[in-house]
């Protein structure tokens, strides 16, 4: 399990030495425990470049997940509706720990160029998705989440501490949705917003992104409303009673 961890976090292919390094095992019983996953289909080896990488069995395993999981079917046709009206690409994203966890994607027609995929894992203070279902917290829960996090900006766009999260988290209670404006990536810009449950809770949250060359305000502001309006009746659908997504 340590190892399957190990590969979602690393995304990338990993040799023997780095996996019994990072897991503090030995070399030798990780190397059986590699061979016996290879052969399940749970890993492949790359004889090129001595490593290993994800089988095809961890992908019918997440697939299987997904096919199970309420939230992904109940999410997907307003993701797709999105992008029908706007052509940009949606994402679906649930919280985890400080991280979101990407659920799903739909890709429009302009399909932008982001590193963002299924089952990738980012700080909650980077991107759209994170910055929505954090300003659905309660200050004090947003402090406790993020209070020991070390904040790393990726370029000068970025959030820098807890003080700049919490400003920006005031800004788009006001506005109603969370923005993304080339904080991750450059020239991506993405608008997103929260999706509640019955317990007024924040269980995931939906964007919509593009190039900001694309996305420019008049834009954002015509797609927020269609944006607010999916997430509002999706967390009606799991029972959320509240008429607006902010109070």
């Amino acid at each position: 399990m340590d190892i399957l961890g190990l590969f979602a976090s690393i995304n990338e292919p990993v040799s023997v030495s780095r996996i019994s390094q990072e897991l503090n095992a030995p070399k030798s019983s990780t190397y059986e425990i590699l061979e016996t996953m290879v052969n399940k289909g749970f890993l492949e080896f790359d004889d090129n470049i001595k490593k290993y990488k994800p089988g095809i069995k961890l992908f019918e395993v997440g697939t299987s997940y997904l096919n199970n999981t309420d939230l992904t079917k109940d999410t997907r046709p307003y993701l797709e509706k999105l992008v029908n009206i706007t052509g940009e690409t949606a994402f679906l994203a649930v919280p985890a720990k400080g991280e979101i966890v990407y659920l799903d994607k739909v890709e429009g027609l302009s399909s932008i160029r982001t590193t963002a995929s299924l089952g990738m894992r980012l700080p909650m203070y980077i991107t759209g998705l994170g910055k929505a279902i954090l300003a659905a917290y309660p200050d004090e829960k947003i402090v406790e989440i993020m209070g020991e996090i070390d904040f790393e900006p990726v370029n000068e766009n970025s959030i820098k501490d807890l003080t700049s999260l919490m400003l920006n988290i005031e800004q788009i209670r006001k506005r109603g949705y969370a923005v993304d404006n080339r904080e991750r990536e450059e020239d991506v810009y993405c608008i997103a917003a929260p999706i509640y449950d019955y317990s007024n809770q924040p269980i995931a949250a939906i964007s919509v992104a593009g190039l900001a060359t694309r996305m420019q305000e008049k834009h954002a502001t015509e797609y927020s409303t269609h944006l607010i309006t999916a997430a509002m009746e999706l967390s009606r659908k799991f029972g959320y009673k509240d008429s607006q997504l902010f109070t």
